[in-house]
């Protein structure tokens, strides 16, 4: 049976889904490691900025505003898609968890339920409801009652949205009592079925009804029937809206005037935060987004800070207000004309594949923000942050953001908006390359006590020590840089061999970062041919070193397989190879010997390294890693040595038939080359094929091979 998607009238519907997805970035891409930036990344920073999640920012002000920080014993964790964030990075759900740790094993894309999202999303407990109010009123029959609970059943058939014949109604219900509760019943099946008129006229029929739940309840669904039958023609069956052109909008009067004379009678009746939470939906609904705007800032002066109905009107906020839909977005408050301010911040462009840039820039320009300053009257600090991200982001002024954001880097503690200003003016001096920008992020760090504020200095730092050439210093015994996802990216891109020997062996780190640097250190070596080097340093690997490749997750795994380079396989399918390090030895005395090459070849293919970027993938240069590489040389290609072998027309005839088989299937079996350098063309792997077939038919790789890809 096909379940019908019926949108919800709750304060917190689905309508608004496409424009929650402009909140956030995708979850499945890594973080840039910089700080901040216009463009909306993958994961949000402990600071504010244009390119965090809108929800991650409003949460910060709000919090910043109620003298809130993020004290915590720990970082938050979850079991899924975090990985590259560390503790530089986070996002909303992360957020929650760090706020409320219960919500630790809660999955956000976990199933809701049959009628999550639907106006059904109300049936079991107004079920449950009926029952109670049924069986508490003394004027129904037992056999009556008995009836009404089984006829119960006709308004989840309503629901189920089945092709069945739809139970009848039950007979022989004289009581008044019975007869009010089947009206009842009769009006939940119209409105669960979309007949609204019938919903109407059944509920407007119990506006006297003398059972108090059935007199409240039925003046609390006549304002949920005037908001559905308005909203019915704009939603289709999968909750997409086509914006306010099909509401109805006099059944949205309709619905705002049923809402208050409910509230009216029952201001603090049981239903009464539901229908707060409607009358915010029928104005958004009706595209008054000036008067939605002076409600949800009327509530975040009012919501606990710290509570969890603030994250839940934030959410709320943020589909309904920030990215509403052909309307322009208003705001009211200084926390909702901030957070918006950073939204239009943004630089959504884009190039595309023929490096045409679409998309738009920045909306909010500095006249806007200038006529702003009566809002933020009472919030110089918000305000002075405001001017200094868009003097930096938008008008490429570094220079403005010293004016504007005096050095107060020498605090005991940071709520979001100061650490927000702090963070700006450190890159701001980083922008205008100031001899005192290390020794700024220095100053910062003791004041940076909560949740994601150190690691956001230490990055700081780390990238100002980076440009300048000093990467040696984030590895001394005194270096203040103790993250060691930050560490494990310098180690990864930027550490010259002496480094990583120092970081190897500094007994003082965690394991992993010592296994990430002997890794780097051991590969770099081996793949960049400072072979007496590798063969030097293979003795620095643990007797228990893991041999298990999660190359996917090179920097955020708790292990790092440095294991392979004395424990990982050397040889297969035929083709006699020594240990690695004897290789690696024999190599250092002759760098073209084919054999050692070949079998260079072989430890980089059976232990998985052809999928292997991290450590050969450079970031951008204005992300940590990416402003040097200090570690000579280029990496080694599988299909370069097979290729220098091939040319070679004095290579030994066994070397040489190998390195055509091996380049052949280089392509096997999808066509696709797994062994570096450039592709070639279908014609060229036949030629490999047949040279293979012509000049060595008696050599086991001829007789081995049979086709090429």
């Amino acid at each position: 049976m096909k379940r019908k998607l019926l949108l919800a009238a709750t304060g917190l519907g689905l309508a608004a889904v496409p424009a929650a997805l402009w909140a956030c970035a995708d979850v499945t891409c890594q973080p840039s490691w910089k700080l901040g930036g216009t463009s909306l990344d993958c994961a949000s920073r402990g600071f504010l900025s244009p390119g965090n999640d809108s929800r991650v920012n409003l949460l910060f002000l709000l919090r910043s505003k109620a003298d809130l920080a993020f004290k915590a014993d720990k970082y938050p964790v979850r079991e899924y898609y975090s990985e590259g964030y560390g503790h530089t990075f986070l996002d909303w759900q992360l957020l929650q968890i760090g706020l409320f740790p219960g919500k630790v094993n809660e999955d956000p894309y976990a199933e809701r339920g049959d009628y999550y999202g639907s106006r059904c999303i109300s049936l079991t407990g107004a079920t449950s409801a009926f029952a109670a109010a049924l069986q508490a009123n003394p004027g129904v029959p037992a056999a009556e009652r008995d009836k009404l609970s089984a006829a119960r059943a006709r308004v989840k058939a309503a629901c189920d949205g089945g092709d069945e014949a739809a139970p009848a109604w039950p007979e022989g219900i004289g009581s008044p009592a019975g007869k009010a509760f089947l009206g009842y019943l009769q009006g939940a099946e119209a409105f669960y079925a979309e007949r609204w008129d019938d919903a109407r006229r059944q509920f407007a029929a119990l506006s006297g009804a003398s059972d108090p739940w059935l007199k409240e309840t039925a003046a609390y669904m006549a304002g949920r029937v005037e908001l559905n039958a308005a909203q019915a023609k704009a939603f289709d069956d999968e909750g997409w809206g086509s914006g306010t052109r099909n509401i109805d909008q006099p059944a949205i009067a309709a619905a705002q005037t049923a809402l208050a004379a409910y509230l009216k009678a029952w201001p603090q009746g049981r239903y009464a935060d539901s229908a707060r939470g409607l009358q915010r939906r029928a104005l958004w609904l009706s595209g008054d987004a000036k008067a939605l705007a002076g409600e949800y800032a009327r509530l975040l002066g009012s919501v606990p800070a710290g509570s969890e109905q603030a994250s839940e009107l934030i959410q709320e906020i943020d589909n309904k207000l920030l990215f509403a839909p052909e309307r322009t977005p208003a705001a009211s408050g200084p926390l909702l004309l901030a957070a918006l301010d950073l939204v239009q911040m943004r630089d959504d462009r884009y190039q595309d594949d023929d490096g045409q840039w679409q998309g738009t820039g920045p909306t909010l320009t500095k006249a806007d923000l200038d006529a702003q300053a009566p809002a933020f009257a009472g919030e110089p600090e918000l305000y002075g942050l405001l001017q200094g991200m868009h003097a930096f982001y938008v008008q490429n002024d570094p220079r403005a953001v010293l004016t504007l954001i005096p050095d107060d880097a020498r605090r005991a503690a940071y709520l979001p908006v100061a650490f927000s200003r702090q963070v700006l003016r450190g890159q701001a001096l980083a922008a205008l390359k100031d001899r005192n920008e290390a020794g700024f992020w220095r100053e910062l760090l003791a004041g940076a006590n909560d949740l994601w504020q150190r690691p956001t200095a230490e990055l700081g730092l780390a990238l100002s020590l980076e440009r300048s050439g000093q990467v040696a210093q984030v590895f001394a015994k005194d270096s203040p840089i103790t993250d060691s996802a930050i560490r494990r990216r310098l180690l990864g891109h930027s550490a010259d061999k002496d480094v990583l020997k120092l970081a190897a062996q500094d007994s003082a780190r965690p394991q992993v970062e010592r296994d990430t640097a002997l890794f780097t250190l051991l590969y770099k070596q081996l793949t960049r041919g400072d072979y007496a080097g590798f063969a030097a340093n293979a003795a620095l690997v643990p007797v228990k070193a893991g041999t298990e490749a999660n190359f996917w997750y090179f920097y955020d795994h708790d292990s790092v397989p440095v294991g392979l380079f004395a424990k990982g396989k050397v040889a297969s399918g035929g083709y006699p190879c020594p240990a690695l390090v004897v290789t690696a030895q024999n190599l250092a005395k002759s760098p073209q010997d084919m054999a050692g090459r070949l079998c260079l070849g072989e430890f980089l293919r059976l232990n998985g390294f052809d999928d292997f970027t991290a450590l050969d993938d450079h970031p951008a240069k204005d992300e940590l890693g990416g402003a040097r590489q200090d570690f000579a040389g280029q990496p080694i290609e599988r299909g370069a040595i097979y290729a220098s072998v091939i040319a070679n027309a004095k290579a030994p005839a066994n070397d040489r038939a190998y390195a055509l088989y091996r380049m052949v299937n280089c392509y096997a079996p999808s066509g696709n080359n797994s062994c570096g350098g450039q592709d070639v063309e279908i014609d060229q792997r036949k030629a490999w094929f047949n040279q293979l077939k012509r000049e060595y038919p008696a050599s086991p790789w001829a007789k081995k091979l049979r086709f090429y890809w």
